[in-house]
């Protein structure tokens, strides 16, 4: 069925890049300010890592969920063939980050953004793949 196929895809597009401009952003700010004070976050979680600022988290957001999924969203976007496999790694990255960010005692309403993103997009390739 052509229709929810198409809804799928998009679905899937909207997802990658919500979570793109999110990371860009909330990665860019990291950069700009490792601190986290352009944001909001307090540096407490960074006790239980070996960081002493959010820049290397903000390096790693910004490139691997901003840029890399940018990338992917628009290979789900063109219909690519690498775009499901690639989303499928970017949602398994997604929710190791989570589950990395939860483990040190990282707690804002992002966690379960990002934990609905990761779910959704690998629900919707696993819709895909049965299309």
């Amino acid at each position: 069925m052509p229709g929810r196929e198409q809804l799928s895809r998009w679905l899937l597009v909207l997802l990658l890049g919500q979570l793109s401009v999110r990371a860009l952003v909330g990665g860019a700010a990291l950069l700009t300010a490792p601190a986290g004070t352009l944001v909001g976050l307090p540096p407490g979680p960074l006790d239980n890592t070996p960081f002493d600022t959010f820049l290397v988290p903000g390096l790693v957001l910004f490139v691997v969920f901003g840029l890399t999924a940018a990338v992917v969203c628009y290979g789900a976007y063109a219909t690519r063939r690498w775009a499901r496999p690639a989303a499928v790694g970017v949602a398994v990255a997604l929710l190791a980050w989570v589950a990395v960010e939860v483990s040190v005692g990282f707690s804002r309403p992002t966690v379960l953004l990002n934990v609905g993103t990761g779910i959704g997009v690998l629900g919707l390739v696993a819709l895909q793949r049965r299309q």
